[in-house]
């Protein structure tokens, strides 16, 4: 008989009332001796951690209300499975396959997984008729527009999941998961937000709504927002050191693990070293990279114009990625002499098309 460490998180009275919640976990037999964490993901503070025995290990503990949980095995190269926790929830958690199976008795762990077997059915379904689209000759678009209702049928799974779940964790977390791409603006997302509890709970969410506040603030046609960051050899920099100085500025954000900003930078490059002058100049905003990455890149690049590195702890007001809610890189935009921003999201040929009518 197999023995099973466990670890109670709170003090049981002396006549053994029962824990509010357990976590019963198995891993494969590599990670016999490893330690396993239980970490709060909203919070991201870990609650506790022991070594798994015999290919197992237990959780215990008192939860006052609701929490999604990170059973994280052996932290540095290890696995994750995230866990839905209420009172009284006694979750089972089969860590030896990937991903991560994870029941709990018809508890949120197993509405969850529901959700998630529908959607791949429907995903997979979608995918073949893409495909299918693609081999007759279909455009993108038309295949878009024919695929609009089972696209639309494929994200009712989430819909009806935040739904049908609103007074409870499941509800938040599945809102958590989409909201990037279902809300598009800070009052779309504040309305669900109020209608889903808990959905205050996850401080990811409550950047996304930053994000999406500041994204309407920086649309073409309003002024650029400052923030600050280093310049290459370590000086304090800000965009406003180059915004708004009379001079049409082009501004590329980038990190160095982006095959696609390394593809489109010796454009940018061309455009530099073409247009740059008393009228025009190009700053590259490094954001989401490490200081050595960034300064090999620059010089592996040739990148010859001025550049901003952003660190990835930046607090929001110097957040550069938040500020102008970018949400993929290569990501360019263009400013007027006076500071106001005039298109966001130029690409490729358009780079030089645009420069040389606005310099013309």
């Amino acid at each position: 008989m197999r023995t099973i460490i466990t670890l109670i998180l709170s003090v049981v009275a002396v006549f053994a009332t029962a824990q509010e919640y357990t976590i019963s976990c198995s891993v494969a037999p590599d990670y016999n001796g490893k330690t396993v964490y239980l970490v709060n993901k909203n919070a991201g503070d870990t609650i506790a951690s022991c070594q798994v025995e015999n290919n197992a290990f237990v959780f215990k503990g008192d939860i006052c209300c609701q929490a999604v949980f990170d059973v994280v095995v052996n932290r540095a190269k290890g696995q994750v499975a995230t866990v839905l926790v209420e009172k009284n929830t006694n979750a089972v958690v089969d860590m030896s396959v990937r991903p991560a199976k994870i029941s709990d008795n018809g508890g949120l762990n197993d509405k969850f997984a529901a959700m998630t077997a529908q959607v791949k059915e429907r995903g997979a379904e979608l995918g073949n008729l893409a495909k299918k689209l693609h081999e007759e000759g279909k455009s993108e678009e038309e295949i878009l527009e024919i695929t609009a209702a089972e696209t639309e049928a494929l994200y009712d799974v989430y819909r009806n999941t935040i739904n049908d779940n609103r007074d409870n964790i499941l509800g938040a977390f599945v809102l958590n998961m989409v909201a990037r791409q279902f809300y598009t603006s800070a009052a779309e997302l504040d309305d669900i937000m109020s209608k889903v509890k808990f959905s205050g709970e996850f401080r990811s969410l409550g950047k996304i709504r930053t994000a999406l506040y500041y994204g309407e603030k920086t649309r073409g046609g309003n002024k650029f927002i400052d923030f600050g960051g280093f310049a290459l050899d370590g000086a304090a920099s800000r965009l406003s050191d180059y915004v708004g100085k009379g001079k049409y500025v082009l501004v590329d954000f980038w990190a160095s693990w982006c095959g696609p900003c390394k593809k489109e930078i010796p454009m940018v490059i061309d455009v530099y070293n073409k247009y740059a002058g008393d009228k025009f100049t190009v700053i590259g905003v490094n954001i989401g990279d490490k200081e050595d990455s960034f300064k090999a890149a620059v010089f592996e690049l040739g990148m010859p114009y001025p550049q901003i590195f952003v660190p990835r702890n930046s607090k929001d007001e110097d957040n550069a990625a938040l500020l102008y809610n970018v949400e993929t890189i290569p990501h360019i935009m263009l400013i007027a002499p006076d500071g106001t921003i005039l298109e966001r999201g130029i690409h490729g040929a358009e780079l030089e098309e645009k420069i040389a009518k606005l310099l013309k």
